[in-house]
């Protein structure tokens, strides 16, 4: 290895192991630097540090690098943070970034934007699998195989898009290939609208029965799954943040460490081509 790319293959190397870190690094920098980063290393490369940025930098980067760029890495974030940074962008960015986001997610997103952030359906994680009743069991494994989403719960939607019921994994996997899923489908405990407060949501008992609970629009249309566990969390923190000031992070690791490999980063933007025009770009979406 060349000492030319050396910094930049450690670049690569710590965005993909230590995404967190990463993120604390380049809060540090210029925010010139950042998009500059970004813009220049593929989408799935740096999409997991950014989604540990800051939403108003995340932000940021989403208005400096190029549109394909910037929905390529909007696509990679959960659901909850590509909200987060989207309501910081201009109404017309926002517009032309969900304009290319295409999919069930771009869909949520949507509805999502529309909800405040505390709110159920602010949190909602919209890469989930669902079917209709109509689909085989064989069918139904076949799409949880080839799916990235969550499948802890697999909820059956009627043709106006409502969540009827639900399809337990383990029952999934023990039926007959030709089993249409609404005959293994059983009831859902209790679905969750978009505008419920995050304290309603948290006290509701469904989630003695459940880790995941449906979201659904005012008129019942499915958007996505809310975890308990993540709704504690950020209930949690929207209590914290209203007492307390969040603590720095900036102690939590020794100061040599943030300077070394933040040398490393700034090395590597040294390296960086000039920004290719977007017609130059491939989309990665």
């Amino acid at each position: 290895m060349s000492e030319a790319k050396a910094p930049e293959s450690l670049t690569w190397a710590f965005l993909r192991a230590h995404p967190e870190d990463a993120a604390r690094v380049l809060e540090s920098l210029p925010p010139a630097d950042v998009i500059a980063l970004m813009q220049a290393l593929p989408a799935r490369i740096t999409a997991r540090a950014l989604s540990n940025l800051r939403p108003s930098l995340a932000a940021a980067v989403l208005h400096g690098v190029d549109r394909n760029r910037g929905s390529a890495l909007l696509a990679m974030l959960d659901t909850s943070m590509a909200a987060r940074v989207l309501r910081q962008v201009t109404e017309e960015r926002r517009i032309a970034l969900l304009a290319q986001l295409r999919t069930a997610k771009g869909m949520a997103l949507r509805v999502i934007l529309t909800v405040p952030d505390n709110s159920a359906g602010a949190w909602v994680d919209a890469d989930c699998l669902t079917l209709t009743g109509k689909v085989s069991a064989h069918a139904a494994r076949e799409r949880i195989a080839a799916g990235s989403g969550s499948a802890e719960r697999i909820v059956v939607l009627d043709e106006q898009m409502r969540p009827v019921s639900w399809i337990i994994p383990h029952d999934l996997l023990r039926a007959a290939a030709a089993t249409p899923v609404s005959q293994i489908a059983v009831p859902i405990p209790a679905v969750l609208t978009a505008a419920t407060p995050l304290s309603a949501a948290l006290m509701n008992p469904a989630w003695s029965q459940s880790p995941v609970l449906p979201v659904t629009t005012r008129l019942g249309s499915f958007i996505g799954m809310l975890h308990h566990e993540r709704l504690r969390q950020v209930y949690e923190q929207d209590i914290a943040s209203r007492g307390r000031d969040v603590a720095s992070a900036s102690g939590a690791l020794a100061n040599g460490y943030w300077q070394g490999v933040t040398g490393v980063l700034r090395g590597a933007l040294g390296l960086l081509p000039p920004v290719r025009s977007v017609a130059e770009i491939p989309d990665e979406r």
